[in-house]
């Protein structure tokens, strides 16, 4: 393993650093030789500037369908505090900004469950067609995979869509942390972090920029933390688009997660400095004041950010309720203030990061005290003094000429040595003469040996144009994957396990990159191949007592401790729905005092209330989802799964896990009674899943306007 010094030495030298460099710095480094190397990569990125924009934040609602463990946000439909814009309400907003200065209206909130992506395009029409010169930024890429999949279309049309509406770049949340096992636990009903990272992949193909962040600071470890900026990093490589980086700082107040407390300033800086040292291919990192508050954000700069936000106005609430700034804004000359403060030259910037000039702003700033530099001009030679020497070396040359003896034509030519002296004296005279011009000539010559040396250096370090295809690893034993791994010359990278009983123990479940049905995926000879295991034993966890509390809070708590539902049962109560009123193991029943442990998996069976007046639920749409979300979406609509049926394109335990369902045995539309059994049919046929696809939200559409109809009637039937 490399030293501190070792490592410095090769940041010093603008080299990239590898994870477990990282590492080794984030642990060991003192937190002032941290500060000098990410202000030196700081500077070589972006110089002494550090960028603000005039901007306003549109959040249309706080009611979310996902309800992840940090999240103080996030409301129910019902909660005395929850909001929700209408499209009018939203143009309204937009008209009170048509007098201001703002360059940029970013636009997020929670993820709705009624909203389509016809409704997200619609927000942006509105917005642009009363601020058309305003930048929309738009979206996390949590929401525009819901939208997306709500709508029952590919990832590159709906962004197409959204794209045509005005959207012009989409921010970096809901990344959180990419760590499959901690999102589990921390966000569990999100999308993945590949789905995630698709999303922003597409974008970038497009011409989309965007940004990206990482929500630190709760349970993450800092070897989760790496990993997150190892992904960024890799994904910019393969598809460059990010143009910031955003370390979000978890803040404790107003959920569930608040005992995990919050990390110290020291953290805060740590984490900024290495984002800036590690990701070497992302333009700009950002220390966002709403999250830091002035004084950490200002300290921040000088541990290698190099933006911090903008105006924003009192537009966000996202901070503010779990504890951040309370009213967040803050003027220009507040803004710029900070900047001086820590030694930098503040600039206004665009959503795409140019600079914008106001009344010559820019020059006045450059003139003043914030940059102490002094110019120096050199007076050029008069060009009649040079044009007089060059006569002069042309006389005594010719004068030279004329004494020297002529040579008679029987006199052999002189030796090759001879003719390369004159040919250096003839490279000297003209050098004497055309000095700009031979100048430019040298350095011509230095440029093209110095690629070439380049070409050279990269092609045998970096292995330029030496590719291997990817084997599949799914279904190996782990001992048989690492003897293919060896020949391929590829490394296996064991990132995480699973237990499943049907497997035997070290079959590989899982590996990064993924394998395409559609061409060979091609890595660099040395690459590492990240798997994930069966485990040979099955752990055993204690088991949490979920009674007296909501259904959702049961099933949360009961998937993070490693178990599963086997089955809800419902009972009428005369007061709620969907609470908790026991649970069993087998026939056994859980109580607070039950000691035990149980293997990973266990099935526990639910007993929940419901009111008579709401004894039937509707059936959910489950079609294009995996086995594991369908099962979430019937137990959040109070129904159980039934059979569970593959077609001929499952042929083993692995495809299982990739398999989608292309049917399900009631329609959408369809009322049953709590606790009634859906079949669900499952097939890996991408091709038949997405067709079925587009029927259901076909279907979904016109089964909700039917709803909406019969609505409408019934309160014209009252009304009358």
């Amino acid at each position: 393993m490399l030293t501190i010094n070792e490592i410095s030495d090769a940041v010093r030298r603008g080299e990239r650093i590898s994870a477990e460099a990282a590492l080794t710095l984030w642990r060991e480094a003192p937190l002032w030789l941290l500060g000098e190397l990410a202000t030196a990569r700081k500077r070589k990125a972006s110089g002494d500037t550090v960028y603000y924009n005039r901007n306003v934040h549109l959040e249309p609602t706080n009611i979310c369908l996902f309800n992840c463990e940090f999240c103080s946000f996030r409301r129910r439909e019902n909660d005395p505090d929850a909001w929700y814009m209408t499209l009018d309400e939203i143009e309204a907003r937009a008209k009170e900004l048509v007098d201001t200065d703002i360059t940029e209206v970013h636009i997020v909130g929670g993820v709705h469950p009624k909203h389509d992506l016809d409704m997200y395009c619609a927000m942006i029409r509105r917005v642009k067609g009363v601020l058309p010169h305003v930048t929309v930024k738009a979206y996390t890429a949590v929401e525009i995979f819901y939208m997306i999949r709500h709508e029952g279309v590919s990832i590159v049309e709906g962004l197409r869509r959204l794209k045509e509406a005005g959207m012009e770049c989409i921010p970096g949340g809901g990344a959180e942390i990419f760590d499959a096992e901690l999102r589990k636990k921390i966000c569990p009903e999100k999308c993945s972090a590949e789905e995630w990272l698709a999303v922003h992949r597409a974008a970038h193909n497009m011409g989309l920029a965007t940004n990206c962040t990482m929500l630190y600071g709760h349970i993450e470890s800092l070897e989760q933390r790496v990993d997150h900026l190892n992904r960024l990093r890799e994904l910019q490589d393969e598809a460059p688009g990010f143009d910031a980086f955003i370390p979000l700082k978890y803040h404790s107040r107003g959920n569930r997660m608040s005992e995990a407390g919050e990390c110290s300033v020291e953290d805060d800086l740590r984490t900024i400095a290495i984002s800036r040292i590690f990701l070497d291919n992302i333009p700009h990192i950002k220390a966002y004041w709403v999250s830091y508050g002035r004084a950490i954000t200002e300290m921040a700069l000088m541990f290698g950010a190099d933006d911090i936000d903008g105006t924003i106005g009192d537009t966000t609430k996202i901070y503010s309720m779990a504890g951040g700034v309370a009213r967040p804004t803050m003027s220009v000359e507040e803004l710029e203030s900070m900047v001086v403060s820590a030694g930098f030259v503040p600039v206004e910037r665009d959503s795409h990061y140019n600079s914008v000039s106001r009344d010559n702003r820019g020059e006045q700033l450059r003139h003043s005290k914030i940059v102490k530099q002094e110019v120096k001009v050199e007076t050029p030679k008069p060009v009649a003094k040079i044009e007089k020497v060059e006569n002069k070396e042309i006389d005594m040359q010719n004068k030279k000429t004329a004494e020297l003896p002529k040579r008679s034509s029987s006199v052999p030519r002189k030796s090759s040595k001879a003719g390369d002296a004159g040919y250096i004296e003839r490279a000297k005279m003209f050098y004497r003469r055309k000095p700009i011009i031979s100048h430019i000539i040298l350095i011509g010559i230095f440029c093209l040996l110095l690629l070439m040396g380049l070409y050279v250096g990269l092609k045998r370090g970096t292995r330029l144009g030496s590719t291997i295809a990817v084997p599949n690893f799914l279904g190996m034993n782990i001992e048989e994957a690492y003897a293919l791994a060896d020949e391929n010359d590829l490394n296996i990278v064991v990132r995480d396990s699973i237990f499943d009983v049907d497997l035997p123990g070290g079959t590989i479940v899982d590996q990064l990159p993924r394998l395409s049905t559609v061409r060979d995926v091609t890595v660099k000879p040395g690459r590492k191949i990240y798997v994930t295991t069966n485990a040979y034993n099955r752990r055993m966890v204690d088991i949490p007592y979920v009674a007296k509390q909501t259904l959702r809070q049961a099933l949360n708590q009961i998937e993070r401790s490693g178990l599963t539902i086997s089955k809800l049962s419902y009972e009428p109560d005369m007061t709620s729905t969907d609470y908790v009123l026991a649970q069993y193991v087998g026939r056994k029943e859980i109580l607070p005092t039950t000691n035990g442990k149980y293997p990973v998996g266990t099935g526990v069976t639910l007993k929940v209330s419901y009111r008579r007046d709401e004894s039937s639920v509707y059936v959910p749409r489950m079609v294009g989802l995996s086995l594991q979300q369908a099962k979430h979406v019937l137990w959040d609509s109070g129904l159980n799964v039934g059979k569970i049926v593959y077609d001929e394109s499952v042929g083993d335990i692995i495809s299982q896990r990739k398999a989608r369902v292309y049917r399900q045995s009631k329609g959408l539309g369809t009322t049953l009674n709590r606790g009634s059994e859906v079949t669900l049919y499952l097939s890996c046929d991408e091709a038949l899943v997405d067709s079925m696809n587009v029927i259901a939200s076909k279907e979904l559409k016109n089964v909700e306007a039917q709803r909406r109809r019969a609505i409408e009637a019934q309160k014209n039937s009252d009304s009358k």
